[in-house]
């Protein structure tokens, strides 16, 4: 008979590598008992790995757009609730312009009113959710109502031309912050508008820069507008007429949304608010002025007198097939109605007025207010549709996230039971593993000697 001779150094190497064998498989079984999925998923699907990569990369996408969606949301409900209270207000003072009897107590104290909700609704229009402006539309960076006065933000100067008797060989010069002259020559223009026309297209073609062009709808001159959105960039020019017909005029202003009313006023009247003359007003010239000169401060380019504000809206994506507005601009015909409203009542001399030329301005703010609170309220419908679009597309993308998770986890998912046997299980091998490496190292001749 042969004796096989095994050292106790060769029994306690083999146990200590049967330990790293099972502390490994406990490592791996702890993990698929905490996340319930399959510690090496590629292993265990083989080629079905791919499908769930795929699952998975799904499921991500609609996470990522039900997060966009929340942010979406409480830009809308902010937008909503600002926008219900400048309709609130709005109507408020509508039914108190036509219960307070007009006399020398109450006109002070609605005029008054007047200019503290415009205050209020450029307040509104200015609110923004996460450092974005929510009324800016796409220009979200920049405040969307200018300041009544002017001041915060600037407004963008400006320089209004008179020009008359157009022909060619006429010149238009102007300067932008102090750099050398521009000069425009007229060739085919006839009219102020081929004028706009034209300088607008040399800028656009860079032959000219700084500028944007317009027509003074009050006056009918040429206003060349800075480009500058800071306001600090000032404009200057002139017009000179080859045929000695006209006197060249040269001249700056900043305009601001009050300085644009003032300047109105005073081309149709002839003089001021704040003039005696303002009781000889008769109520069609007042009526005449409203509608024309007055209102077109409110529409239009001449609504940049007011608004930095983009009318393109915000386009968001609110799922895989579904593409929206999500948002609304202060160039909404709602904001430029309740802006004229309250204008016409705290701007016009409503206190110097005749009795009946009073009377026609506030029946004409009460009409304004009137159309006002519809286009605001159209405003609030447009983004309560979205709003309901954009909680159903939740609504959906949960339920495709429920099947998405059902796939990968009937692929991925590990039974939680016997993972918890197979961590016990080891947890017993490895303790029986550690009490025979201690009997072994104890093991010794010299105890038998």
């Amino acid at each position: 008979m042969r004796t096989t001779f095994v050292s106790t150094l060769a029994l306690w190497n083999s146990s200590k590598t049967s330990l790293d064998k099972l502390q490994t498989g406990i490592v791996k079984a702890n993990k698929e008992l905490v996340t319930g999925r399959d510690a090496d998923v590629g292993l265990k699907l083989g080629y079905k790995t791919g499908q769930t990569l795929s699952l998975r990369q799904d499921r991500a996408e609609i996470d990522a757009l039900i997060d966009s969606n929340a942010s979406i949301l409480l830009r809308m409900k902010s937008s909503t609730t600002s926008l219900d209270q400048v309709r609130t207000t709005g109507d408020k003072f509508m039914d108190a312009l036509i219960a307070t009897p007009l006399g020398s107590s109450s006109i002070p104290t609605l005029m008054y009113q007047a200019k503290a909700n415009l205050q209020n609704l450029i307040s509104s229009m200015n609110s923004n959710v996460g450092g974005q402006y929510i009324f800016g539309g796409i220009n979200s960076q920049e405040k969307p109502l200018n300041d009544y006065e002017g001041g915060t933000p600037p407004l963008r100067a400006d320089v209004s031309i008179p020009v008359s008797g157009l022909s060619p060989g006429d010149v238009i010069r102007f300067s932008v912050g102090g750099t050398p002259d521009q000069v425009f020559s007229v060739t085919t223009e006839a009219t102020v508008d081929d004028l706009v026309a034209s300088i607008n297209a040399a800028v656009t073609a860079s032959t000219l820069s700084g500028v944007q062009a317009s027509r003074d709808p009050v006056n009918g001159n040429l206003v060349l507008k800075s480009t500058d959105l800071t306001g600090k960039t000032d404009v200057t020019g002139s017009f000179t007429d080859m045929d000695g017909t006209a006197i060249p005029v040269a001249g700056s202003v900043t305009r601001s949304p009050q300085a644009a009313i003032a300047s109105a006023f005073r081309s149709t009247f002839g003089f001021g608010v704040n003039d005696a003359a303002m009781s000889t007003i008769t109520p069609d010239a007042m009526k005449a002025f409203l509608d024309g000169p007055f209102a077109t401060l409110f529409e239009g380019s001449n609504w940049q007198d007011w608004s930095n504000a983009s009318s393109q809206n915000i386009q968001s994506r609110i799922s895989a097939t579904e593409k929206v507005e999500a948002s609304t601009n202060a160039n909404g015909q709602g904001i430029q109605k309740m802006a004229m409203a309250y204008s016409m009542i705290f701007e016009l001399g409503l206190d110097r007025l005749g009795e009946k030329t009073r009377d026609a301005l506030v029946n004409t703010a009460i009409s304004t207010f009137s159309e006002a609170t519809t286009g605001v309220t159209t405003m609030q419908s447009k983004l309560g549709a979205v709003q309901e679009k954009v909680e159903e597309a939740d609504e959906r993308m949960s339920l495709q996230k429920d099947i998405f998770d059902a796939k990968i986890i009937h692929l991925e998912a590990v039974d939680p039971a016997e993972a918890k046997i197979r961590v016990d299980r080891l947890m017993t091998q490895i303790q029986t593993s550690y009490s025979l490496t201690a009997q072994l190292k104890a093991m010794s001749l010299i105890n038998y000697l």
